[in-house]
């Protein structure tokens, strides 16, 4: 049987990316609480998005909150769009911050 390859086919040209951005609340060794980016995870589409953050908001992960973006980006380009904040939810940091 020939095996198949797994390795997602190359995009060239403008694409858009979603991109759940999770916080965590983390205590200093100085006992100071501050609000933390976890690692961002790029998204399959908005719907399924919007889930992951409902499912934060419902508390059913260890987030404190989330930023959902869109960007556009063209790699071979360079070009990259500024973030169009899609959704949030919980504590997150001001958009000044």
């Amino acid at each position: 049987m020939a095996r198949k390859n797994r390795e997602p086919a190359y995009e060239s040209g403008p694409q858009t990316k979603f991109i759940l951005q999770p916080y965590l609340w983390r205590t200093s060794k100085d006992g100071e609480i501050t609000l933390e980016a976890a690692p961002a995870t790029a998204c399959r589409d908005p719907a399924h998005d919007l889930q992951l953050l409902d499912r934060i908001g419902a508390g059913g992960t260890m987030f404190a909150g989330a930023h959902l973006v869109c960007v556009t980006a063209d790699p071979e380009a360079g070009d990259y769009s500024e973030p169009e904040f899609l959704g949030e939810i919980g504590d997150v940091p001001a958009m000044n911050e």
